[in-house]
C-alpha cells in the first residue's frame, strides 16, 4: 500500500532563496527562480513600500524581501520601539474616548475657604466633587474635584482644580467633600447636593395675602 508523503506545515529550509539582495533569488536545491513550485504552497506575494516585490510566511512571521534593503538596523530598533510602546499603552473602553474640550476661562486658585458644618450651609470657597453630567463631556465621564466660586440655582460657578478652568455646573450634581472621609455614621445632610443645600437654607417665602373681593361685594 502506497503511503501518502508528509506534507510540512512550513516552508522546508532547504527550499529558502539563494541570492535575494541581487534581485533575481534561485532556489537553492531546485535551482530554478524562486520561489520555486514547493515554496510557493507556503507564501503569499505583497510589494513593499519601496514597489519591490515580497513574500510571507503563511505559518509564520518570516517574510523576505526581494532585492537591497529598503531599511537600516536603525529603522528596524525605531519600529520594534514604537510597537513596544503601543503595547504598553493604556487602551481604555469607547466611553473614554471625549470630544475635544471647549474653552473655558482659566484662573488662579481663589482664596476662598469653606467647610459645611450643618445643612443649608454651602458658601463660596466649599470644595465639592464634581460628578459626571455636570460639566462638557470633553471633561470626561469621571469625577472631578472643584471649589465653588458662585452660588445659583439651577446652576453653580466652580473652579476646577488640575487645568484652574472655571465652569458653570449643574448644582444638583455636585457634592460636598466633606460627605466623605468620615469614620462615624455621617448625617444625612452630609451626603446632600448643593442644590439641596440651597433649597434648605433659602428663607421660606411669605404667605399669600388672601383675595378680599368676596367680602367687599358681598353686600
Amino acid at each position: 500500500m502506497k503511503l501518502w508523503p508528509f506534507r510540512p506545515i512550513r516552508l522546508p529550509d532547504e527550499h529558502l532563496p539563494h541570492g535575494l539582495n541581487s534581485g533575481q533569488p534561485v532556489c537553492r536545491p531546485c535551482g530554478t527562480a524562486w520561489p520555486c513550485t514547493t515554496a510557493g504552497e507556503y507564501l503569499s506575494e505583497s510589494r513593499c513600500t519601496c514597489g519591490a516585490a515580497t513574500w510571507w510566511d503563511k505559518t509564520t512571521p518570516r517574510k523576505w524581501h526581494n532585492g537591497p534593503r529598503c531599511y537600516t538596523p536603525a529603522d528596524v530598533t525605531r519600529w520594534q520601539a514604537a510597537e513596544l510602546r503601543e503595547a504598553r499603552a493604556p487602551h481604555y473602553p469607547p466611553s473614554h474616548f471625549y470630544p475635544p474640550k471647549p474653552s473655558r476661562p482659566v484662573r488662579q486658585r481663589p482664596p476662598y475657604r469653606h467647610t459645611p458644618a450643618g445643612p443649608g450651609d454651602v458658601k463660596l470657597g466649599t470644595w465639592v466633587w464634581v460628578r459626571p453630567g455636570a460639566l462638557h463631556a470633553g471633561w470626561g465621564d469621571v469625577t472631578l474635584l472643584g471649589m465653588v466660586t458662585a452660588l445659583g440655582l439651577p446652576r453653580c460657578e466652580i473652579w476646577l482644580h488640575g487645568d484652574g478652568t472655571v465652569h458653570t455646573a449643574r448644582a444638583d450634581l455636585l457634592i460636598p467633600t466633606a460627605s466623605g472621609g468620615r469614620r462615624r455614621p455621617a448625617p444625612a445632610w452630609t451626603r446632600w447636593t448643593v442644590a439641596e443645600h440651597l433649597v434648605h437654607g433659602k428663607p421660606a417665602a411669605p404667605p399669600a395675602p388672601e383675595p378680599v373681593q368676596a367680602e367687599l361685594f358681598a353686600a
